[in-house]
């Protein structure tokens, strides 16, 4: 409670002007929908024209959370203290992923954009290393909660590591690896809206564009766009979480 307190009066909040401040928003975001009739039309029209720039931040999201899982993967046998890697090799990877997951998305976009620059191939990259540092230490920590008795069967009728991870720990893991995997390309999805914004493209690009030039109405088409993607991933995630559930 002490930390709230904190929190609010450092902030300086004043919450005698937010009947102001809900007043401008509103003025805002009621220019993001269509006004007159015509408007509507116009709107089919730009979505047809953002068409490119939808299939950008898909890409760049799919393509950033494959390429990290698939390092991850590996990457999580490492960090995982699961007794098969001494604690302090386990103990450094951690503390590795520990200081990656601080770092935001944006600064990973930016230092991609510097290296390899602008376009989608930079966002996709930076969406990669934000999926593999996150997936990784979630990975690690699947493996360290699994049960020891399918893994100690395997071992007592004499298989070997690669048997006792396929037999013992992967049927285990392997819907908690699924269902972080999903997470993390619903979230992508919001992240290459981010990436794009620094120079990446896709919708995010589009989105700042038009903001810039005070085009609301178009804003609000994108920012619906984001809503609908969105949901659209969290839906096939829920199916294919219930398949293998």
């Amino acid at each position: 409670m002490a930390l709230i307190v904190w929190s609010f009066v450092g902030l300086g909040f004043d919450f005698t002007h937010f009947g102001t401040g809900v007043r401008v928003s509103a003025a805002y975001v009621a220019q993001m929908f269509p006004q007159a009739r015509a408007d509507w039309s116009y709107d089919w029209g730009l979505l047809h024209q953002l068409g490119p720039a939808i299939a950008t931040t898909i890409q760049m999201a799919i393509a950033g959370t494959t390429m990290g899982a698939l390092l991850a993967f590996p990457f999580s046998f490492l960090a995982a203290r699961t007794g098969s890697m001494p604690l302090f090799i386990s103990g450094l990877f951690k503390t590795f992923l520990n200081v990656s997951r601080a770092i935001p998305t944006m600064i990973y976009a930016l230092l991609a954009i510097a290296a390899i620059g602008l376009g989608p191939s930079a966002g996709a990259l930076a969406i990669a290393v934000t999926s593999f540092v996150s997936l990784a230490k979630l990975y690690a920590e699947a493996l360290e909660s699994v049960s020891p008795g399918p893994v100690e069967a395997v071992r007592a009728v004499g298989g070997g590591p690669a048997q006792v991870f396929v037999y013992g720990m992967m049927p285990q893991v392997f819907p908690i690896y699924l269902s972080n995997t999903l997470y993390a390309l619903e979230y992508n999805i919001k992240d290459s809206f981010i990436v794009g914004i620094v120079g990446a493209g896709g919708l995010g690009f589009e989105l700042l564009n038009n903001i810039r030039l005070f085009k609301w109405l178009d804003t609000g088409v994108i920012v619906a766009l984001l809503i609908v993607l969105v949901n659209a991933v969290d839906y096939l995630s829920y199916r294919v979480r219930r398949i293998f559930s």
